[in-house]
């Protein structure tokens, strides 16, 4: 997923002040502090939990699959049911690929590059007619035992990054994105409302069921249901209806949509910019005192609105490199920002005592290690407890043996109230738990 969004940015972008809110926080950077140290660094592999990998709990084979499993979305039901959503096929982008598809991309350049720059990554030319799709899986005893994977969505593309969010009236609400090498990628969204036995069909997520413009869309499972039943979610995309963007600019823009329909319809609540360097791939959530907070791939940048999402303050930046950060909020008060490492690698969470105005982590812009060996894409689920159950993918797939191996991994974790570190728990079905029960 990092590449498919590197090669939409220009690095060169300003900011366009009249999209924004005007700034409630006035200081360009956040305080930072070093508080805390980090968890053994290998107890991450006792605690942890394989749920679908190599030779275990496998989707049903299909043409084009190779092994790869990841880009992972948590839920926990009403009914205490966990279901974990996630996507197969053959490489970090599972494109659907035949020969007339190659015909078609070679007679298009600027496609034929990007597909001979991929190959350098490692992607191959596995006959795969329908791409990727997306499945999910689902556990009633809390994690320790997971169902055979079902299928979720197969279109005619590449389906990734699906996350179900369970509304006030039982319904379940998922949204996802396709794409191909021939077309942009789209945000789309389903619905079930017989506990997911069956699903509707695809609606593209736009206002009033506009297309989100020309330029693409990327969603990473972003998207949370406010006390009011309003469903919001924010996802990335370089052009938007019914807003007159600066032409060529370079900048990624993150969309803050709204419905108040149970997910029937959604409205553009607003359209941010990011800095420069900024590629996108939000997490939002909503604090105690009712603001939602945004955050931004790759400087970290935070973002606060206190009417809804409708107007939000300028960025101020964490000064943490990351990519696909997720945020929580725990009982305890604290904001919690699980990522991708960009500077020490791995999976890791950065924490804040106060909403996000200030930032703790072990040391100086490094945030404390949750699991330091595998590639960083996760989702978080908050627990009734107040612990944090964590899913994620253990690489990045970009090579056929990456793929061949891949796996999706659970794993739960303490979040001490000070927000000043991490324990990392035994996770039911682990190593480690098995040894508590004996």
């Amino acid at each position: 997923m990092k590449t498919t969004i590197q090669r939409l940015l220009v690095l060169t972008a300003a900011l366009v002040p009249w999209l924004l809110s005007p700034a409630v926080f006035a200081d360009p950077e956040l305080a930072w502090k070093n508080v805390g140290t980090d968890p053994p660094q290998d107890r991450h592999k006792v605690c942890r939990h394989m749920l679908v990998g190599p030779g275990k709990n496998q989707p049903a084979t299909y043409e084009g699959y190779n092994g790869f499993v990841g880009w992972t979305g948590t839920s926990r039901l009403r009914s205490g049911r966990w279901i974990v959503t996630f996507s197969s096929g053959h490489w970090h982008a599972s494109f659907p690929w035949t020969d007339e598809i190659r015909e078609r991309c070679q007679a298009d350049p600027k496609v034929w590059a990007r597909f001979q720059a991929w190959r350098g990554f490692g992607l191959s030319d596995l006959r795969s007619p329908r791409g990727g799709r997306t499945h999910f899986i689902y556990s009633d005893d809390e994690g320790k035992t997971w169902s055979k994977p079902k299928p979720l969505i197969d279109t005619e593309l590449d389906d990734r990054h699906p996350t179900i969010l369970e509304l006030d009236d039982g319904t379940l609400f998922c949204t996802f994105f396709s794409s191909s090498f021939l077309d942009p990628a789209r945000v789309f969204t389903i619905r079930s409302s017989d506990d997911g036995n069956t699903w509707s069909k695809p609606v593209q997520l736009g206002a009033e069921g506009e297309p989100l413009g020309k330029g693409e869309a990327f969603g990473n499972g972003s998207l949370i249901l406010l006390p009011n039943d309003t469903v919001v979610i924010a996802t990335q995309a370089d052009d938007w209806p019914g807003k007159k963007l600066p032409e060529k600019t370079g900048n990624v823009y993150i969309g803050v949509y709204r419905s108040s329909d149970r997910g029937e319809t959604f409205e553009l609540a607003a359209t941010v910019p990011t800095r420069p360097n900024g590629d996108g791939e939000p997490g939002i959530a909503r604090l105690p005192d009712g603001r939602l907070v945004l955050i931004v791939r790759r400087n970290g940048d935070v973002y606060w609105s206190d009417d809804d999402g409708q107007t939000w303050t300028e960025p101020r930046s964490t000064g943490v490199d990351m990519y696909d950060p997720h945020l929580v909020v725990l009982p305890n008060g604290v904001l919690a920002c699980f990522h991708g490492s960009y500077g020490a690698g791995g999976l890791r969470v950065i924490l804040s005592p106060d909403g996000g105005s200030t930032w703790h982590g072990p040391k100086e812009r490094i945030g404390y290690a949750v699991d330091p060996s595998v590639y960083g894409y996760s989702h978080p689920l908050v627990l009734p407890d107040g612990t944090i159950y964590l899913t994620y993918l253990h690489t990045g797939g970009h090579l056929p043996e990456d793929a061949r191996t891949e796996a999706i991994w659970g794993l739960r974790l303490d979040i001490k109230d000070k927000a000043d570190g991490i324990e990392i728990l035994p996770a039911l079905g682990s190593a480690a738990a098995a040894s508590q029960s004996r």
